[in-house]
């Protein structure tokens, strides 16, 4: 395992998420919400992978949302509580397309946070 690289794409996650939430708590009028949409996807992205690397788990390509979260489904079952439904990009294996509806990118930023919870928690002893 490379601890290095596992915990500087975890800490690149955080500050992506941290990003994310505060672009979150402007003011409706003043959010830009293709920030929050792209900082969450990145996050997502980055703890995701940083997981499947802390355990040892190549990253299939092509790296999608959705492809990175059925590797983790394999070996931990906490990860088939994310729905992903909300997520536009999660089959998306490039970073173009961007949502811009408000409740839309706030859909993305729970998704962010509850990968960050499974990501950070202890994994329970099955």
């Amino acid at each position: 395992m490379n601890v290095n690289r596992t915990e500087g794409l975890f800490a690149i996650a955080e500050e992506l998420l941290l990003a994310a939430e505060f672009e979150q708590q402007r003011a409706e009028e003043d959010v830009v919400s293709h920030l929050i949409c792209n900082n969450s996807r990145q996050s997502i992205s980055n703890f995701l992978a940083g997981y499947l690397l802390q355990k040892d788990i190549p990253i299939l390509h092509p790296v999608s949302i959705n492809s990175l979260q059925e590797q983790c489904n394999a070996i931990d079952p906490r990860f088939e509580s994310l729905d992903l439904e909300e997520l536009n990009c999660r089959c998306d294996t490039r970073d173009r397309n961007y949502c811009l509806d408000l409740d839309k990118v706030n859909a993305c930023l729970k998704v962010a946070q509850h990968v960050r919870s499974i990501v950070r928690a202890e994994t329970p002893g099955y």
